[in-house]
């Protein structure tokens, strides 16, 4: 392929440069953040382990790609997206393979351990450090599009995962998903980013590269950073545990399972239609402002069980509503710090902004959980409106005082 480094803007084709990194994206979440929901049964027949334990994988998860992805983020603004990637793949496949052959609690969170270093390396953080560095000025509709397509990732691996699970056995399954991360994964990486540059080359042409966005002063990336930081960590608060009790919430409102599981199928295909949105129109609008705009909707879709709990109508508007307002937030949390911070320190920055949110993300499925057996679906839905309310506030200030330096 052509080296992406020396494209000139108008020949990029964003297809093409997204597509590899998608398929990759689409296996590595399928293979690790989705699997727990097909576990929990199995482990729990085969080796004792608890739901709770099962699904603390994730959280474990999290809690150790917050301690290296800064680190991580350092290293591929350094050197490129390539190796690191390919390492991450490696990385996940030996992961899959500890977990293939977990025994107890002990050794599944440490196959565990091991996704957690992976993920900042061969997930969402270095795909869209690599679309930075490949797609120059249309960086921000590439990464918009390999979110839209990674937001398949539910919808292939679940029910790939439930048949091989009832076909072949989880430990044979982990192990031909390990094998998937090193003859799909490491050689996509090593292929497709194989001559990308981590700077722009000191005399390729100027109009190779998009104007680097205005410098911002030490107290303003400061600003912006910390402005950031709260408003992706509360609405991943929410985007991070809401979901996984939405099928509760509306079976205690009196919806039957049936309907409630079809309510919730509905997240996605409403999340890769929000991206598609957004990767289509937004361009128009600043990119902070799209996250205001998706931060108003959150409220708004949360509110509505409450208004109408018996109603089916209102009950799919809440999962419709929902899952526009996570699909296009993911982009702003992905293409925010690209149009403050720059490319050339974009996986740094995102690695520090992934810090905070990472922690929070792991304690949010804990808390609504707790939240909902205690206090019912309405206290859970109050406890996600006061969260998005507050992230909206947050996007707001963050909107007003930094939409130009973002538009530029």
């Amino acid at each position: 392929m052509p080296d992406p480094s020396l494209l000139k803007p108008d020949s990029i084709r964003l297809a093409p440069l997204a597509a590899p990194l998608a398929v990759t994206q689409i296996t590595g979440w399928g293979t690790t953040y989705w699997i727990p929901a097909m576990l929990a049964g199995p482990l729990e027949r085969d080796i004792g382990l608890t739901a709770e334990a099962v699904f603390g994988g994730v959280t474990v998860m999290l809690l150790v790609s917050a301690v290296v992805a800064p680190r991580f983020g350092r290293l591929i603004d350094a050197h490129g997206s390539r190796w690191p990637m390919v390492a991450g793949s490696l990385v996940l496949a030996l992961a899959l393979l500890v977990i293939s052959q977990a025994t107890g609690t002990v050794s599944y969170l440490a196959g565990w351990v091991l996704i957690g270093i992976g993920m900042p390396l061969a997930l969402t953080q270095a795909a869209a450090a690599a679309m930075a560095q490949i797609a120059g000025p249309k960086a921000r509709q590439a990464i918009g599009l390999l979110m839209m397509i990674g937001g398949l990732s539910s919808s292939v691996f679940w029910p790939l995962s439930a048949y091989l699970e009832a076909n072949i056995g989880w430990r044979q399954m982990c192990m031909l998903f390990a094998l998937a991360h090193v003859v799909i994964c490491a050689p996509i990486h090593l292929l497709a980013l194989g001559r990308v540059q981590p700077h722009r080359p000191r005399d390729a042409e100027p109009a190779a590269t998009s104007p680097a966005p205005p410098r911002l002063s030490p107290e303003e990336r400061r600003a912006a950073f910390i402005l950031m930081a709260t408003a992706f960590s509360l609405t991943g608060f929410i985007s991070w545990g809401l979901p996984l009790q939405l099928i509760e919430i509306l079976k205690a409102y009196g919806h039957p399972a049936a309907f409630a599981v079809f309510a919730g199928t509905l997240i996605g295909p409403a999340q890769v239609a929000a991206r598609f949105a957004e990767m289509t129109f937004g361009g128009r609008i600043g990119i902070l402002t799209v996250g205001v705009i998706s931060a108003a909707l959150m409220p708004l879709a949360v509110l509505l069980p409450i208004i109408g709990p018996a109603s089916p109508a209102i009950a799919i508007g809440f999962a419709i509503g929902y899952g526009m307002s996570a699909g296009a937030i993911t982009i702003v949390r992905n293409v925010a710090p690209l149009a403050l911070f720059g490319k050339e320190t974009y996986a740094t920055m995102t690695g520090w902004l992934s810090l905070p949110q990472n922690i929070v993300f792991a304690l949010s499925p804990m808390i609504f959980a707790a939240t909902m057996r205690h206090s019912g679906p309405t206290a859970t839905l109050v406890l996600a409106f006061g969260a998005a309310l507050a992230a909206l506030a947050v996007m707001m200030i963050l909107d007003r005082r930094f939409r130009d330096r973002a538009a530029a």
